[in-house]
């Protein structure tokens, strides 16, 4: 990530609730959660097919698919109770062999008093739709 998270997430936040909302916010923990998936498809098709479901899931706000040190693609989506708490979901290639490209995605969300696990519903959420469309 070429910003910090908890800057990103407190700025999504605040475009909710406000000023207010966006300084309370950076104060707030995280929930991160990460998975790694494998898939028989290419490095290309695989981040393709996340750049597609992240653009229909949330608004992509990162678009690495064709860095060679780390292709990644990253997005703001809805998560938690009605989908109204901001979660950033990174989906990173981390490897390539024997025909098997693993991808590693990880949620991030601030947490309030009550705990929502917004990062991880979002990382599950967005695996589940990836695996769905890979083979």
């Amino acid at each position: 990530m070429t910003q910090k998270k908890d800057t990103i997430l407190s700025r999504e936040i605040g475009k909710l609730g406000g000023f207010g909302a966006r300084l309370v916010a950076g104060l707030l923990p995280k929930n991160i959660f990460e998975l790694t998936i494998e898939t028989h498809s290419p490095p290309e098709t695989a981040l393709e097919k996340a750049f597609t479901i992240l653009s229909t899931e949330g608004k992509v706000i990162e678009d690495r698919r064709i860095d060679p040190n780390k292709p990644a693609v990253c997005a703001i989506v809805g998560s938690g109770l009605g989908n109204l708490n901001p979660a950033l979901v990174e989906v990173y290639v981390v490897s390539t062999k024997e025909n098997i490209t693993k991808l590693v995605i990880i949620g991030t969300a601030k947490e309030g008093l009550i705990k929502q696990y917004a990062g991880e519903k979002a990382a599950r959420r967005i695996a589940d739709l990836l695996t769905q469309v890979l083979p």
